[in-house]
């Protein structure tokens, strides 16, 4: 039983919806936790699954003994509400989201205290993706993350254009004023809590060395995770009429490709904006312009062929969507 009067600093929330598509390993996740440079005996790890993930993770978990507590919940539930699962059970002040298709660097957990107690009330950092083992071009997983990711990049102490739900932090009382909806599965729930923050005019600040590394393959990348994207898109604009470029979905069956061609012309400004915070010095990032411009016509393309698809035939590319 918890001691009433000493409770955890931060409460590291990890839902198992991605290791229940096979996608990463909670585990593993957990893991990444206890190599933390900051204190674990102020740590909570709280673990959301399906029944069956909750049994396999309590019998892994049976000794473990390095976080303040360890708290596994089972649930035959999305993923959003998965996540809103676990910070009703949370008991840190401080609420650290990531999933299990993703490994915190060492500073991570550090970088969301400090922006946490230094003021804001959401904190979004960078997500890298982890090329295959053996990858002769590991430099093409950070292009691929910029595409898919680094449309968040603001600058560092200040605002971000957007979070990642698997790298984002709260204080407590705020998530639990706002928190993910719950009627959209597994889809869009991050841009609306973004949104409510900023109508709210509460702090959300980007920090740059708040990092997790994404499980990432080039199939995977092409034919699930951008096709998901174009989806989301396409949905996103016509739930919140004032999304980004909500006049696009006048243009009807065109729609697709001005998207298509308006994101590949962010994907170049986004990219110098991704890699200097990464540190990369200038002649390099140019260097890899002709690569962010080929791999952005793959990636929006998929956007493409998803925006299509959900035109085409919505009801499945919403089961696609809940899987992928």
């Amino acid at each position: 039983m918890m001691d009433a009067h000493k409770l955890p600093t931060v409460s590291v929330l990890i839902e198992g919806y991605n290791d229940s598509l096979d996608l990463g390993s909670a585990l593993e996740t957990v893991q990444s936790v206890a190599d933390q440079t900051y204190n674990l005996g102020q740590v909570e790890i709280i673990l959301t699954g399906s029944q069956q993930q909750a049994a396999r993770w309590r019998v892994a978990l049976a000794d473990e003994r390095r976080f303040f507590a360890v708290k596994i919940i089972g649930a035959d539930a999305h993923y959003y509400r998965l996540k809103n699962l676990a910070a009703e059970a949370a008991h840190g002040d401080i609420l650290a989201f990531t999933d299990s298709d993703a490994l915190p660097e060492s500073g991570w957990l550090e970088a969301i205290v400090r922006g946490i107690e230094g003021g804001a009330e959401a904190v979004a950092g960078l997500t890298l993706f982890r090329p295959e083992k053996g990858s002769p071009w590991p430099n093409l997983a950070v292009v691929a993350a910029s595409i898919s990711w680094g449309f968040i990049v603001g600058n560092p102490g200040g605002r971000p254009r957007g979070f990642l739900s698997h790298n984002v932090g709260f204080r407590r009382s705020t998530f639990e004023q706002i928190r993910y909806r719950q009627d959209l599965g597994r889809t869009c729930a991050g841009s609306f809590l973004y949104d409510e923050l900023v109508r709210n005019s509460l702090p959300i600040r980007f920090q740059p060395d708040q990092r997790v590394q994404h499980v990432f393959t080039w199939r995977w990348w092409l034919k699930r995770l951008h096709v998901r994207f174009g989806y989301e898109v396409f949905q996103l604009r016509r739930l919140n009429p004032s999304a980004r470029y909500g006049w696009t979905r006048k243009l009807g069956f065109v729609e697709p490709l001005a998207t298509m061609t308006w994101h590949m012309l962010l994907d170049i400004p986004q990219w110098f904006r991704f890699s200097r915070q990464l540190g990369w010095p200038w002649p390099r990032r140019v260097a890899y312009v002709p690569w962010v411009c080929l791999m952005s016509l793959g990636a929006r393309s998929a956007e493409a062929c998803g925006m299509y698809s959900t035109i085409v035939d919505p009801e499945r590319m919403r089961r696609f969507a809940l899987t992928n």
